[in-house]
Parts: C-alpha cells; structure tokens; sequence
C-alpha cells in the first residue's frame, strides 16, 4: 500500500502510558507507539495536557502525530486486549487490517462495556468478523484518509459521549467497510465511577440530544431513520439512529466486505449523498488537521472584510453574522474557514470605529451630568462582601446601581445617582415602588436600561420598555433613557451582535453548563455609559457570575438583592447560567479593557485575564456558531 508504516497506536493516560500497551506497540516494525498525558506531564508524551476532555486530548493526538501511517488507532490506555485466536494483539490488528482493508477497524466489546453486543457470546462466537454499527469509541483504528472526516471531534456540547456518538454517526457513509473483528475482545480494565460521564447519565443525554438536534438537519438519509421513530417527538432523540442502525444491520444481515488497498476512502460524492457539506462540521474537510488553525494572513484577511463593516451593519434584528462569514470563507479558497465566534473576536479587536460604545446618539442632558466624571458602578455580584469597599464607592463623582438594593454600605457604598435596570416583570416593578417612596431630592437623576422588550401582553406580543414605564418615570420627574430611536429602532440590536452571546454547552470540573443565549444587563450598562465622555468608568460588582462559575442563586448576588428580586435559578439539564458570560468575558476583553477610562475592580480583573479563564476562552472562540438560530 505505501512505504508508510502500517500503524501507529494513539494513547491518553493520566501519567504514564500502559506499559503492557507500550511493550506490545511501541517501536517495532510496522507499529509506532505515541501518548499525551492529562494528569502529570511525561518526558516521552507528545503533550501535556492539563484541564482538557477527553475529547480534546483525541484531537490533540491527531494533530500531534510527527509521522505518517496508513492506519492511527486510537485505544483507550485501560484496555485489555484479549486475543479469541492464536494471534497476539498487533498480529491480530495487522491481520485484520491486511484482510479488510477497511475504513474503520474496531474489535468486539468484552468485560465492562456497556454496550447491545458486550453480552452476546453466541453472536461474537458464530463469525469472524461483522458490522457493528456505533460501536464503542475506545478502540477505533482509521484510515488515514479519514482523519480529517472523523477530526477534529466535537467538544462544543461538553466533550463526552456525544463525540463518540457523532463519531459514529459519521461512519454511517462507511458502514460495510468499518469493520468488526470478533477474533479479538477489548475489556474495559477500569472504570472509573466518580467521572462525571458516570455520575449522571442525564447529562450524557442532554449532551446527545443536544448534539443530535445539530447534526440531524444535515443528514439526508434521514427519511429512513425516521422509519423506526415509533411517535414523532422520538424523531429528536439521539438514540434514534444507533437503534435504527443496528437494526438495518441485524434483519438486513449486511456484512463487512473485503477491500483491496487504497490510498483514499475520503470520496466526497458519496459523502454528499449521506450529509449536507455546508452544515458547520463540515466546513475544513479539505484542509488537512495540522493545518486547520487560523493563520497570519488569514487573520489579515478577516481584519480587512470587518474593516468594512458600519455600525449599519449589525443595525438589524437579523443575525448578520452567517452572511459576513459565508462571504469571508468564500473569498479564502483554500484557508482555514474560521468559525464565526472567531470572526466577531477579530472584529471586537479591530474595527473600533463601529462599536456600539463609540457610534452613538447621546442624550444631551446625561451629557452634560456625566461629562469629565469619574463614574462607579455597582453591581450584585457576592465577592464584595467584607473588603469594605464602600468608602472608595461612595468617593466617586456618580454612581450608578444596578437595580436599588444597598445591601451595605460598607462594602457596596450608600449612593445611587443612576438606576440600572432591564425593567422587565420581574424588575421593573420593585425599581418603581422604590423610586416612588423617596422623596423628589433623593430620587435618582435618571434611570437607564438598554433592554427593549419589557413585558408579554394578553396577545402574545410584547411591550417594550419605553411603553411600559416611560410615562411612570417622567410622573415621578426621573428622566428615562433607552436604546430606542426616533425611528423605531433598537441601538440594543447592535449592542446584541457585537457581544454575540449564544445558547451553548460547557464541560466546568465536573459540571455540564448550560449558557443562555443573551448578555446581562449590567453588563449592557457599562457599554452604554461608555458612549458617554467620562473620566474614568470604575466596576464593581459585576464578575460574569464569578467568570461562569456555575453557582447558586447565593453565589450570585449578594443576599439583599435575592429577598427583592427572587430566585431566578433555573435548571435545564446541565447546570444554568443565565446568560451567555463567556461571550461577554470576550468582549470585555477586546472592547472595555481596551479602553483606558475603564477600570474594572482588580479582584475580577485577575480572574478574567487567568490562565485557566484564558483557556476556556480559547475553547469557546472555537465553538462554531449555529448557523440558522442562536438556541439549538
């Protein structure tokens, strides 16, 4: 086939290798042996790789690989390889790989895998071989030409089972050629019951659900998936297709085929007949894996496309961004085609001119009462009790609260000059009756909010702010200030694009996080005072719920502020936080600290620009961005 080796075998391990594993793969004549480590680092490993999934450590040993192989199996490091034959192990793999030729080679499950097969004797015992649709995801061996198809895997939804799952859903195209030896069974040598993916299997299915509903609109051959949903709502589940496989498989009696050698299965006709190429997955197919990282002189090329773009631009209740990328990607041929995440990071960074904070109407009365002032503003946010900031709060020329409460005056200072607030049902209320009860002096000099809708009407529809509260505030002689234009629009809709906050997943230590696709209204204040021309703007109080920490509604804001508001902790799944803080953690990183009037209080400071923050960033500017909604 090629003067390549055969085959080289790709391990993760915590520390050390298995070094049964070693001894049987490493450096012989037709097989290399290579590792990366997430634990402890390993003089021998291709990478250390602390706080990763498991995941990420398999596309990081298909990237790191420094030689070329007809065949990289992948094989978790507590595998035990029990020969059903008289072969050893690598004889066995290299027998099998000699007779088949396959796409994908794997073996049969054995002791601890929970899998529809890992129980059946009688069927591993009645042939030598057979597909086995969505087999187990430790021991996969692939063709060369195919790592590009089946990596970099997917992490966007956590990083777990829904990777193998879609692992296997893209054999689907391959399935008579990925092949299952049964002269070999793989046990499961450890299992490891306080990993998370072991701790809640809802988790595990949300994250597979959640991944299905991605992939699903993109797979053509789904009428005959669909066949096997027994009621329509099943048509959304992910299992959906490993039962159908499998029983496609076992009635219809396919079995592998035998192929002579080839230097490619990659064939693109025959993967447009199971898979729309122009969903998000797909779109590096041809650059090869070491490649697929934005070069220099890509980054240069999306710098000048978002030069371009106004304020205007992103004026819309549409989300503009899919056409800005579809129109980047097409004009870099043969590029790496960035996600659309990284193209509003390079635009954050480099068109200043059209941000929301420096393309403003500003009202002239707010002008003039912010003007060369030194502003703090105040947010809920629990890390300020006991470092009895009050002192240095209250010493500023305006502050701003969000929403009212002063839980103390020690630690969150005594004055509010300025009420933030989204003035939605569950805060508008409490923000009036407390502005109505003081007296005309000591009301605020104005209230801002840069939400727009308020509130939902009988109909349906739904009531902005201005409608809801406007003419209540001016009864009370407290100005009102809003994002709306004289012509109906929205500055908000700019504000929301440049942030692009996104529904997403996140794996944090041993939590599935839910983002939800919003920012918060703090942190749309701090955008909005920036327009104005002052001193310095000063922030505390506000850390992006503990740089998106999931927490407790008691982790969140300070004590004063739940009894006013309520607890508005939800649950989806995973663990939720209430807006999507990792893009805010972004932009206020590209676009507020950029700025030299913006102080944001040192203690969130250093945790936002940490190494462990900066690498969750990193991961998240990755993510692709959904291509037709924000949500699923």
């Amino acid at each position: 086939m090629s003067n390549k080796k055969r085959l080289c075998i790709l391990q993760v391990a915590p520390s050390n290798p298995d070094p049964t594993h070693v001894e049987m793969f490493s450096d012989k004549e037709d097989c290399d042996f290579y590792f990366v480590t997430h634990d402890d680092p390993h003089p021998e490993a291709l990478q250390f790789c602390p706080n990763t999934t498991w995941t990420d450590t398999r596309n990081i040993l298909a990237t790191q690989v420094p030689k070329q192989y007809d065949y990289y199996a992948f094989v978790d490091y507590d595998y035990v390889f029990r020969p059903l034959r008289d072969l050893a192990p690598l004889e066995q793999i290299l027998e099998d790989l000699d007779d088949f030729n396959p796409a994908v080679l794997t073996y049969y499950p054995g002791n601890g895998m929970t899998t529809p097969f890992a129980a059946n004797t009688d069927y591993r015992d009645s042939r030598d071989a057979s597909v086995l649709p969505f087999s187990h995801c430790g021991m996969k061996v692939v063709h060369h030409s195919l790592i590009q198809w089946f990596f970099p895997m997917v992490t966007r939804f956590g990083g777990g089972v829904e990777a193998c799952h879609l692992f296997n859903i893209l054999e689907i195209p391959f399935l008579k050629h990925v092949v299952c030896s049964h002269k070999m069974v793989y046990d499961n040598g450890f299992t490891d019951e306080e990993a998370p993916h072991n701790q809640n299997g809802a988790k595990n299915k949300y994250t597979m659900d959640s991944m299905w509903g991605w992939i699903r609109p993109a797979f053509k051959k789904i009428a005959v998936v669909d066949m096997y949903a027994l009621k329509n709502q099943a048509k959304t589940d992910s299992l959906l297709p490993k039962n159908a496989f499998i029983n496609i498989m076992l009635t219809k009696g396919i079995e592998p085929l035998r192929s002579t050698p080839r230097e490619s299965y990659f064939d693109r006709e025959l993967l447009e007949k199971f898979f729309d190429l122009s969903h998000e997955r797909f779109l590096n197919l041809d650059i090869p894996l070491k490649k697929q990282s934005i070069s220099e002189s890509t980054i240069q090329h999306i710098k000048k496309h978002v030069a371009t773009l106004t304020f205007k631009d992103l004026h819309t209740t549409q989300d503009p961004w899919p056409a800005i990328a579809n129109e980047i990607n097409k004009s870099l041929n043969d590029a790496q085609r960035p996600t659309i995440n990284e193209i509003v990071d390079i635009y954050q960074r480099s068109n200043s001119a059209s941000l929301f904070k420096n393309a403003c109407a500003l009202d002239k009365n707010m002008l003039q009462y912010l003007k060369d002032k030194r502003v703090a503003v105040v947010g809920p946010a629990p890390y300020l009790r006991g470092l009895n900031k009050g002192s240095e709060i209250d010493d500023y020329d305006v502050v701003v609260r969000i929403q009212h409460n002063i839980p103390n005056v020690q630690d969150y200072g005594s004055r509010t000059d300025i009420i933030q607030s989204c003035l939605n049902a569950n805060y508008g209320p409490p923000v009036i009756e407390h502005i109505s009860k003081l007296p005309k002096a000591n009301r605020p000099k104005f209230v801002i909010c840069n939400d727009t809708a308020s509130e939902e009407k009988p109909d349906g529809s739904w009531a902005f702010v201005d409608e809801v509260y406007e003419a209540t505030l001016e009864k009370l002689d407290v100005p009102m200030l809003h994002l709306k234009n004289n012509d109906n629009t929205w500055d908000r809709w700019n504000l929301y694009w440049e942030v692009y906050p996104k529904q997403h997943v996140e794996f944090f230590g041993q939590e599935y996080v839910l983002h939800t696709p919003n920012f918060n209204s703090g942190y749309g204040s701090l955008n909005y005072l920036m327009r104005y021309p002052v001193k310095e703007l000063a922030v505390f109080g506000l850390d992006f719920y503990n740089c998106a920490v999931p927490q407790t509604n008691e982790e969140k804001y300070n004590e004063e502020y739940i009894k006013i508001y309520g607890d508005e902790s939800r649950h989806l799944g995973p663990s939720e936080l209430l807006h999507d803080q990792m893009s805010q953690m972004v932009h206020c990183i590209n676009v507020l600290l950029q700025d030299e009037r913006f102080n944001l209080d040192p203690v969130v400071k250093e945790k936002l620009l940490s190494d462990e923050v900066t690498h969750r960033l990193e991961n998240f500017k990755k993510l692709p961005k959904f291509w037709k909604d924000n949500t699923r």
